[in-house]
């Protein structure tokens, strides 16, 4: 020990690596065991802190932070605080969000640990265990020596490799417990394992499978998005020519005005898009995951197709639901940069296959089914390919879940540098309204606003009260068709139109959300019409301050569903 040196608590020293992450805000949840970590949050100089009113919503508030701005971290406290973290942190997995949770658990001396008594501290729960399933790192750090080497471990695993969340359940007497930093163990990573091939042989290899198929195809993934990689995927694909498609989670890393750019593919995606993955002869994919909701047919998507698949992740490429031609188990923040290098500025592909492909988007074009009587209610997919257009070029619109994201996938068209955000994978109900806050507040300077249904409004609208209490000023459009929009049409078609449980006539009911906008003392906009869109949403994007806005959709208004044989 440096002699000099004066000796820390372990929550002190963990909040002052914190800072060093950039880090500016960070919600928290007060609790008896996290108590201590707060504390220091709200003595520090440069953090500030938020509090939600529900731990679920905190988690997503971190997520939609970590999507904007590379990385987040949230505090709860033992037992149903951390429990409550689950649905928001399963988000950040799913969609390989680095982010950090640090939870609160009850003192070293209550801890069950191998005991065979179900708990012994008061709201204790094995967090850890818990955790495990949906979390890159998930550990209790019962000694205050390791904190630097969990810290750090941490901090590692959740940004490098494939991404994601990690947990660290910290004991309330291990946060008081005082070290001194300069005798602390770091962590020191394993080197890079080598690829059988570099990566320049690999980039070769992919060029020339392009060079020889006559109809060649991009398919973009998250993973674009993920590692930063988006300028370079852009820069590859005018480059050589070659199309692209994308999934939903890269739905904004192309313009819609783009020639190479066909829409999204999947079950609720553009129909052209759809095609062009059917029609290709070589797709090749950038990480992106094969799920039911990108393929959806596994015996026959891409039947024509020899099909490469680039991912970090080697499971995913040896256990996905598609068998691809060639697995390439390769890091796009690497792989992406060496193919645009290796591409020389050559183009790769004929006219004719990408003028085919533009006469099948023109013949393709989307068609909404509408509802009847759509006179008197709001078209949902021009009311979102409105808000994008009057959204600021830089704007960010946080969607939800169910027919609500499928409406906004359909309609959207964005533009600029607007972002589109969800949680793609878990996709639960309630997402939108915190992530939108916790991503107003990582970026204030930036538009944001988020169109959530009136099902998942009231899975967190308590966060209204967050939303004044912080003046956060975001824009909430609630598409209020009165129901569960996606489980009701597939309940109709499934169960002979039985609906039980699905909307106002079947035990489902919904509050007038004007009312209770107002009672939170917030300001509230309600749109009727297909003619009132267009003056209303000008009218609520220039408004200063946070406005909840009651869209109303018809409620046998339903999606567009793909389907490929």
């Amino acid at each position: 020990m440096n002699s000099h040196e004066q000796g820390v608590s372990v929550a002190s020293y963990l909040v002052s690596r914190i800072e060093e992450l950039g880090v500016r805000v960070i919600p928290v949840l007060q609790g008896g065991v996290i108590m201590k970590m707060i504390d220091e949050v709200g003595e520090s100089s440069t953090l500030d802190y938020i509090v939600p009113n529900h731990e679920q919503a905190l988690a997503m508030m971190v997520d939609g932070a970590s999507r904007l701005t590379g990385y987040g971290v949230g505090f709860a406290t033992s037992g149903p605080g951390a429990v409550n973290l689950a649905t928001g942190i399963a988000c950040s997995y799913y969609d390989s969000v680095p982010c950090m949770f640090i939870t609160g658990q009850v003192g070293t001396f209550h801890l069950t640990s191998s005991k065979s008594v179900r708990q012994r501290g008061f709201q204790e729960t094995d967090v850890v265990s818990l955790m495990r399933p949906i979390t890159k790192y998930s550990v209790l750090l019962d000694k205050a020596e390791n904190s630097r080497f969990v810290f750090e471990k941490a901090l590692f695993l959740s940004k490098n490799g494939r991404p994601g969340p990690v947990l660290i359940d910290l004991p309330y007497d291990i946060q008081r417990t005082i070290i001194y930093p300069s005798e602390l163990l770091g962590f020191e990573p394993e080197g890079p394992k080598q690829s059988v091939k570099d990566e320049t042989d690999l980039a070769d290899f992919v060029i020339q499978k392009i060079r020889e198929a006559k109809k060649p195809l991009l398919l973009v993934g998250g993973g674009v998005r993920i590692s930063n990689r988006e300028e370079d995927a852009r820069i590859f694909a005018a480059q050589s020519g070659i199309p692209v498609v994308t999934s939903w989670s890269a739905a904004d890393i192309f313009s819609r005005g783009n020639p190479m750019y066909m829409g999204n593919i999947g079950k609720s995606g553009d129909e052209a898009a759809v095609l062009a993955v059917q029609e290709c002869d070589l797709l090749v994919t950038l990480g992106s995951r094969f799920t039911p909701k990108v393929i959806i047919n596994e015996a026959h998507f891409a039947k024509k197709a020899e099909i490469i698949a680039i991912d970090i992740d080697k499971s995913e490429l040896e256990e996905g639901l598609v068998t691809a031609s060639h697995r390439i188990h390769a890091d796009l923040r690497q792989m992406l940069p060496k193919l645009v290098e290796e591409l020389r500025g050559s183009k790769l592909v004929s006219q004719g296959w990408p003028q085919e492909l533009n006469a099948l988007r023109e013949t393709h074009e989307f068609k909404p089914q509408l509802a009847d009587s759509l006179g008197e209610y709001v078209n949902p997919f021009s009311f979102i390919h409105e808000l994008f257009r009057l959204m600021e070029e830089d704007g960010v619109l946080f969607a939800d879940a169910g027919a609500n994201l499928t409406w906004v996938m359909q309609g959207g068209k964005p533009r600029g540098n607007q972002r589109l955000i969800s949680a793609w994978g878990n996709s639960p109900m309630g997402y939108a309204l915190p992530a939108a806050v916790g991503g107003k507040i990582a970026q204030p300077e930036r538009q944001v606003v988020a169109t959530i249904g009136d099902g998942g409004f009231q899975m967190n609208i308590q966060e209204l009260q967050t939303i004044v209490g912080n003046e956060v000023d975001i824009k909430v459009f609630i598409l209020n068709n009165r129901c569960y929009g996606n489980i009701k049409m597939g309940a109709k078609r499934e169960f002979d139109s039985r609906i039980h449980g699905n909307d106002t006539g079947s035990g489902y009911t919904v509050p007038d959300f004007v009312k209770v906008a107002n009672a939170y003392g917030l300001q509230t906009v309600s749109i009727r019409d297909d003619d009132e869109v267009e003056s209303k949403l000008k009218q609520v994007l220039g408004m200063q301050g946070a406005v909840i806005v009651d869209v109303n959709i018809h409620s046998d208004q339903e999606h567009v569903e793909m389907s490929i044989s």
